[in-house]
């Protein structure tokens, strides 16, 4: 991969973050895996090195600039920002045990990003029916992936059973015709 693909990717992901108000990780992460062929826990890690205070400051300015943060703002940043270095280091952990079970890491990013898109399009006017909902949607996501990840491991164990009962066993012969037309 050149550095400038990286660079370019990297503009798209501080467009992306700008707008959406979100770390990057939302389309970085999914982009890595797919796209550029990394790992999920290796996409997660270069996602997170990525998003150091540096690289978010220029959007930070931009609504510092446009009015819509103020100083006092700093503070409220400061604490989360204080409970995310601690919940950022055991999610890191979390996610490399995940990692550990083949697929799981993958699943569980994407329907934590259908949660909250739910959430997200649905808004906070009726906040217990936006939770209620998102769940419901998320639920019915995982019944969908999970089956179509069944019917996948089904199908294949189909082939395989079908390559191996095609294939003449050893000990198995199919019998020349007799000359004289009897079998012996």
């Amino acid at each position: 991969m050149t550095e400038a693909l990286l660079i370019a990717f990297g503009v798209f992901v501080g467009v992306f973050s700008g707008l959406m108000g979100v770390g990057g990780g939302a389309v970085m992460v999914p982009m890595m895996v797919l796209a550029m062929g990394f790992s999920q826990v290796k996409a997660h890690g270069l996602s997170l090195m990525v998003m150091v205070p540096f690289a978010t400051l220029p959007a930070v300015i931009g609504y510092f600039k446009e009015g819509k943060l103020e100083t006092q703002d700093i503070w409220t940043a400061g604490f989360i920002w204080t409970g995310f270095m601690v919940g950022g280091y055991f999610g890191s952990k979390l996610a490399v045990a995940i990692d550990q079970y083949k697929g799981m890491l993958g699943l569980v990013f994407g329907l934590v990003l259908v949660y909250i898109a739910v959430y997200t399009a649905l808004g906070k006017g009726h906040l217990a029916r936006s939770v209620v909902l998102a769940l419901i949607v998320t639920l019915f996501a995982s019944v969908v992936v999970l089956g179509a990840k069944w019917y996948d491991a089904r199908q294949a164990q189909k082939l395989k059973g079908s390559d191996i009962s095609q294939k003449p066993t050893s000990g198995s012969v199919d019998p020349a015709p007799n000359p004289e037309g009897t079998n012996p």
